[in-house]
């Protein structure tokens, strides 16, 4: 398994830059295609958003005023784009088969982000988004979220200042179980070109490390070699502590399943999974 196609979605807003500047960064290594995506909003879909009793005139104006406002949104993710593709000197290729090294298109269609970006990351071997706390960008969350919960294809997590390279040191959050083995597997693109590869395993009552030291032989058995680092939270937050020990090992790139549990949407996400989503100060690569 390699990766050729990265899907990245545009809003429009500042961070599309780093998106993209770490796409591109992520397809130089991999020899792979980028390709930002846009999604206007369909105004129909600010209907049913509207109060009661409102005329049709004051409905139409509305719908008037979203579309227009996709429009500027878009043409500002077009011009970024364009900016971020010529300093990166990456050639436009629209369709395949590839050529040797990196390429990029932008290309835009109508929906609801939430639903869109699902259905398209299916296409793609790997989907990059900007890190955006919820208090900030509630939609912005939404979209991720729903992204790793239902595209069925890794995500990788930026931060707002992304480092120059992603993967050249990586730490793998190991627990054994569905998850993180999903990722792993996600992950092997990098673990295999990475300089050094560190696995982490949290020894908590529901984890010991004797896991993480079985996951280590397995990727020996890949020829990778990756020494065992135990983290004890000491009674704080596993996900703060799987962070901060990566960051401690100059990991560019930290590696772990997107663990879900519960029943209701704000729910679905684990505790550890949040803690990180929530930190944003390190890529993340994640799978569900």
């Amino acid at each position: 398994m390699t990766i050729k196609t990265i899907l990245v979605p545009l809003r429009g807003a500042a961070e599309d830059r780093a998106a993209l500047n770490a796409a591109f960064s992520v397809a130089r290594a991999f020899e792979a295609h980028v390709e930002a995506l846009f999604v206007t909003v369909d105004p129909r879909d600010t209907v049913p958003l509207l109060g009661e009793g409102m005329s049709g005139a004051m409905v139409d104006e509305i719908m008037r005023a979203a579309e227009d406002d996709s429009h500027t949104h878009l043409a500002r993710a077009h011009r970024m784009f364009e900016e971020a593709v010529r300093d990166a000197s990456i050639p436009f290729q629209a369709m395949p088969p590839g050529r040797e090294g990196p390429s990029a298109r932008f290309r835009e269609t109508a929906g609801r982000m939430e639903e869109v970006v699902p259905a398209e990351a299916r296409y793609f071997d790997l989907m990059l988004f900007v890190h955006c706390p919820v208090a900030e960008n509630p939609q912005g969350f939404t979209v991720m979220e729903s992204a790793l919960l239902s595209a069925g294809r890794p995500l990788l997590l930026v931060p707002k200042s992304p480092p120059e390279t992603i993967g050249r040191t990586v730490a793998v959050a190991w627990n054994g179980n569905r998850e993180s083995a999903r990722v792993a597997c996600a992950a092997m693109p990098f673990l295999r070109d990475a300089e050094t590869v560190h696995v982490l395993t949290a020894e908590t009552s529901a984890t010991r490390a004797a896991a993480g030291a079985r996951f280590s032989e397995h990727l020996a058995w890949h020829g990778i070699q990756a020494p065992l680092t135990v983290v004890a939270p000491n009674g704080g937050s596993v996900g703060r502590a799987l962070v901060d020990r990566a960051a401690a090992l100059g990991a560019d790139l930290l590696v772990m399943g997107g663990y879900g549990h519960g029943r209701m949407r704000e729910m679905i996400l684990g505790g550890v999974t949040r803690d990180v989503l929530g930190h944003g100060g390190l890529p993340v690569l994640l799978a569900h």
